[in-house]
């Protein structure tokens, strides 16, 4: 029993040993299994941060990668619109371009030629002031001096040549003005009245050739090419006439309201008288055949002044502001502007105005057509010696005629009858209250109509001088039938030495050689220039027939 109690107690003890092993195995299988779960825990939680942090990034990486396409497409449309505004703008730079070529470029040609033109701006008005519109303005800009500079300088080039060809035809004219005078001067007598007639009338063309030449040159830059001394005013007057065709019957005047002996410098004098034939050439020009045209010349506070009148068929308002700005001379004037077929007048009329100091105006005359008036300041005008005599085709001074001379207008027919009497202006008697003795200087058949008056050129006249004279037509001038003389005429005047007892025969009785002489006397002297002009006339009618119009005539 014993030993069944032992081994019951071993077995007992084994199952308990067993049991107790059991347990502690049961206890570390549950603690490690409680590990594993807590290791299992945390790797499932590891593995699910893991999950949200690939998430995560997924998440990012999809945004990064959405962010990258919609910057990229936002590029893409970016540069896209760009190369479109680029393309865009290329093709209103290449419009504006070929705008500036097709239209701006030749309009900036045409007003540099004619001011008057205008260059258009900017085709697309969105691209005003932008930097397109400031690099065509630059490109205009040099083109339009490009284009002044050598049109200056082909026009100075065209100048020299014209000026250097107009000087050796004007040299060859004048050697055959001189050569058809010396023809005049041989073949003088009636019985070459058909030869003179012919060489009149081939002077009078070289007259006029040598205006044109004249003209021509000036305008080009060129110098009258003739000299002259201290002329008188109204000479140049007549001889500014005598340049004009056909000025017999298309010239009225001159007429002399100078109370003076105004002269004209010798360095002005020339320029005078080619500005005065350039006009009066352009007034007969532009009037009708049957129509005057007059001159007058008068004294003014600053000098002298010149008006021309014509009753033709006048100047629009665009004709007058060229006219004004050619006649000036304030501008240069190239041979461009001078038309097709060229007209020299005004500008050659404005190159002597502004070189002496002169000025020249245009307006509407009271006759429908142009007046022209130049005025020449005190500066060229001289007063003439008396020893210098005008011309004998000067005409006389204009005075007032007073009502107690028309009431004698009756009395004076008589006189009158016997033919004029030309007076010359250079026989001066002065206008007084109190009678006067005659002297012996002029001619015993001068009546001089006013007397120069003395002192500076340009000062106010004074009463005695500037009144008007009558004169008496019947017997002995500036007395009445009585002997006695009339206060306030003009006395005539011997040319000759009145010859009296004590002196006609000179110191001890003996004639001078000298004395005994005959002098020209002023009416002879009319009567023979008379002649010579009648004949000139007549031969210019002759031997110029009719010639087709001249386009270069007039300005």
């Amino acid at each position: 029993m014993p030993q069944d109690s032992l081994i019951v107690a071993t077995v007992i003890g084994v199952a308990v040993l067993a049991v107790a092993g059991v347990l502690l195995v049961h206890l570390r299988a549950r603690r490690e299994l409680a590990l594993t779960r807590g290791q299992l825990a945390q790797a499932r939680q590891a593995q699910e941060h893991l999950s949200r942090e690939t998430s995560a990034r997924d998440q990012r990486l999809r945004e990064a990668e959405r962010r990258l396409q919609e910057a990229a497409e936002r590029k893409a449309f970016e540069a896209a619109e760009a190369v479109r505004d680029a393309r865009g703008q290329y093709d209103l730079v290449c419009a504006e371009t070929e705008y500036l070529l097709d239209k701006r470029i030749p309009a900036l040609a045409s007003h540099l030629r004619s001011p008057h033109v205008i260059v258009p701006g900017m085709q697309n008005p969105a691209l005003a002031g932008t930097e397109i519109d400031r690099l065509h303005r630059g490109i205009l800009d040099a083109l339009a001096r490009a284009i002044r500079d050598e049109g200056e300088r082909v026009d100075e080039a065209a100048q020299a040549v014209v000026r250097g060809a107009m000087s050796r035809v004007q040299t060859q004219a004048l050697r055959a003005q001189d050569l058809l005078a010396d023809v005049q001067r041989r073949y003088s007598g009636d019985e070459h009245t058909a030869l003179m007639r012919e060489v009149l009338g081939l002077d009078m063309f070289n007259e006029l050739i040598i205006r044109r030449v004249q003209a021509t040159g000036i305008a080009c830059g060129a110098t009258p090419g003739l000299s002259r001394d201290d002329t008188y005013l109204v000479d140049l007057m007549v001889g500014a006439i005598s340049r004009v065709e056909n000025f017999e019957q298309r010239v009225e005047g001159p007429a002399n309201h100078l109370r003076r002996r105004v002269g004209v410098a010798a360095r002005a004098a020339e320029p005078i008288l080619f500005i005065t034939s350039e006009l009066l050439a352009n007034a007969v020009h532009h009037s009708h055949g049957t129509l005057k045209v007059s001159i007058a010349v008068h004294e003014t506070n600053t000098g002298a002044a010149i008006v021309i009148d014509d009753a033709g068929v006048g100047l629009n308002e665009e004709q007058y502001a060229r006219a004004t700005r050619l006649l000036s001379g304030a501008q240069p004037v190239r041979l461009i502007d001078l038309g097709n077929p060229p007209h020299t007048g005004w500008a050659a009329i404005g190159r002597q105005v502004a070189h002496y100091g002169m000025q020249v105006t245009v307006k509407k005359s009271a006759f429908g057509g142009v007046q022209a008036v130049v005025g020449i300041p005190n500066e060229l005008l001289v007063e003439m010696p008396e020893h210098i005599r005008p011309s004998v085709l000067a005409p006389e001074p204009v005075r007032a005629v007073p009502a107690a001379t028309l009431r004698r207008e009756p009395a004076m027919t008589a006189s009158r009858a016997g033919g004029p009497t030309a007076v010359p202006a250079a026989a001066p008697v002065t206008a007084q209250a109190t009678p006067q003795v005659p002297s012996p200087a002029p001619s015993p058949a001068t009546v001089p109509i006013s007397e120069p008056a003395t002192g500076p050129i340009g000062a106010p006249l004074s009463a005695s001088a500037s009144g008007p004279v009558p004169t008496q037509a019947t017997g002995e001038p500036g007395r009445s039938e009585s002997g006695e003389p009339f206060p306030g005429l003009p006395q005539r005047r011997r040319q000759t030495p009145r010859t009296t007892p004590g002196r006609a025969g000179g110191p001890g009785g003996r004639s001078g050689g000298s004395a005994d002489k005959a002098l020209t006397t002023p009416e002879e002297a009319q009567r023979r220039w008379g002649d010579f002009q009648t004949g000139a006339e007549a031969g210019r009618r002759e031997a110029l027939p009719s010639q087709p119009h001249d386009f270069t005539e007039g300005n």
